[in-house]
Parts: structure tokens; C-alpha cells; sequence
């Protein structure tokens, strides 16, 4: 059974043309999805969808079976949303209060409260920036932050638009990190974005969001069949290299299964 659902969703602002048509989606406990497909496509808006904090114009969103919106808002606890722009969800004065802003909301005692934000800030590496202001952060940090401050309220669903933007080397791996230990955790991650080495490195399944249309296959699959250029995707330097040596997509495919499995024995 699928945790969080979509059964022939509309969506569209403000009477315009729809940006999203009839969308039928699902994804269950363990799942990494991505979501990709050009800028202004609705990924943002199908994960707001998702979220609950939009609402379709028709069709629904079920969490375990149930339609979503008639949860609300208990249901809020069991899904965290990291937006594109991490500024749109930072506004305590540390880092620390951030953190500690949702448990504090659901009632936790304070010793609980210390314990958790300490457990999740090293999770991230944040446990140096506890007294900082988050504007005073880097972009990459306060994307960690945000994070973090979904995180430490162990929510089943996470909902993470663009979650590598903006983060160096160290902050990409530990983002990587999180997801796998989320999915290792039986959580279902469905992340928006235009990073191809994460998309491959990190997803089970790919979502291609096209003219209001979603397209989903295994990624491995859409991999070999050529299915990531209907994105379109950025190629990183080091994909276009061994697509030139391998000879084309299916070898590259077939190369990365290789080396999941070789993983997988160690």
C-alpha cells in the first residue's frame, strides 16, 4: 500500500492553464522518487500538492489510503517539506531555536527538545552554528537548516525541493547521507531536482514532469531507454565522458548496476 497517493490530479493558478493534468502517483515506504523536468514545470507545486498546502482543483491526495486534506492538520507531523528557497521557512533568531521551533509547537518537554536538536544539528554538521543567526549562514547552510528543522520531528514522508542547490562537496554528501539512512529507515523521499549524479545516486524511481504530464520508470530503466532527455537535465562532465567511452546510455546503465551490486557484496 502506498503511504502518499495521487488519483487524477488538476491543479492550476488562478483559472489559468492547467499545470497540472490528471496526475496519478505513488510511493511507498523506502522509496527514493525524483522528480525532474524543466524549470516552471510544477514540480514545486506537485510537492506543495503533496504537502497539503495546496489544495487540487480536482482529484485527490491520500496519505495511507485516506484523503490527506481531511487529516489535517494532525497529518502535518508525519510529512516535512523542505522548500527550493530555504528563506521561506527560516525565522527564528539561532539556529538552534529553528531546529527546536517544530518540537516545541507539538508540546515536547525541553530536555527532549535539547536532545533531539543536538542529535539532528550533528547529524548535518550544524552543531558549530547553533548560536548563529541563520541569515547570517551561507545559502548552503541555511538549506541545512531547514532541513534540519524537518528532521528533528521524524516525519514518514519527506518532501525535498532541490535539496543539493547551493551545497558545496561536504553539504551534497551529507544531503546524500540523510536520504539514504531516510530510506534505509522504511521513510518515503520524493525530491525535486536537476542534479542528475543525485537523481542516479539516490532514487529508485524517476518522475519526468512535461507540459502538465507525469512519466514515471525505475531509474536504472530510464537510464538505459534515454528517458532522462526528456527533462531536460543539465549532463554533468563526468556522465558525458562515460557515455563517450561506454557508448551510449544502456552501457552506462548497465555499468552503474554493476557497480551497485559489486557495493552491495562489500
Amino acid at each position: 500500500m502506498p503511504v502518499i497517493e495521487t488519483r487524477n490530479v488538476w491543479f492550476s493558478y488562478t483559472r489559468g492553464e492547467p499545470v497540472l493534468q490528471g496526475i496519478d502517483f505513488r510511493a511507498g515506504p523506502g522509496e527514493v522518487v525524483a522528480l525532474a523536468g524543466p524549470t516552471g514545470c510544477g514540480k514545486s507545486t506537485f510537492l506543495l500538492l503533496l504537502a497539503g498546502l495546496l489544495h487540487p482543483d480536482q482529484g485527490e491526495v491520500l496519505l495511507d489510503g485516506r484523503p490527506l486534506l481531511k487529516q489535517m492538520p494532525a497529518a502535518r507531523k508525519r510529512i516535512g517539506m523542505l522548500f527550493q528557497n530555504p528563506d521561506d521557512q527560516l525565522f527564528n533568531p539561532t539556529v538552534y531555536d529553528e531546529i527546536a521551533y517544530a518540537l516545541r509547537s507539538l508540546g515536547i518537554p525541553e530536555h527532549e527538545v535539547r536532545k533531539r536538536v543536538r542529535e539532528t544539528a550533528e547529524q548535518l554538521g550544524l552543531q558549530e552554528l547553533l548560536d548563529r543567526p541563520p541569515y547570517k549562514l551561507s545559502v548552503g547552510q541555511r538549506r541545512l537548516v531547514a532541513l534540519a528543522s524537518i528532521l528533528v520531528y521524524d516525519p514518514d514522508v519527506l518532501l525535498l525541493d532541490e535539496p543539493t542547490a547551493n551545497l558545496d562537496r561536504h553539504g551534497v554528501e551529507v544531503v546524500t547521507r540523510m536520504v539514504t539512512r531516510a530510506a534505509r529507515q522504511g521513510k518515503t523521499v520524493i525530491m525535486a531536482s536537476h542534479d542528475l549524479d543525485a537523481i542516479i545516486e539516490l532514487s529508485t524511481t524517476t518522475c519526468i514532469l512535461q507540459e502538465g504530464r507525469l512519466h514515471c520508470a525505475a531509474t536504472l530503466e530510464a537510464l538505459r531507454t534515454g528517458f532522462f532527455t526528456k527533462a531536460p537535465l543539465p549532463i554533468p562532465l563526468g556522465f558525458r565522458l562515460l557515455l563517450n567511452m561506454l557508448g551510449g546510455w544502456d552501457k552506462l546503465a548497465d555499468a552503474i548496476r554493476d557497480v551497485q551490486k559489486n557495493f552491495m557484496r562489500d
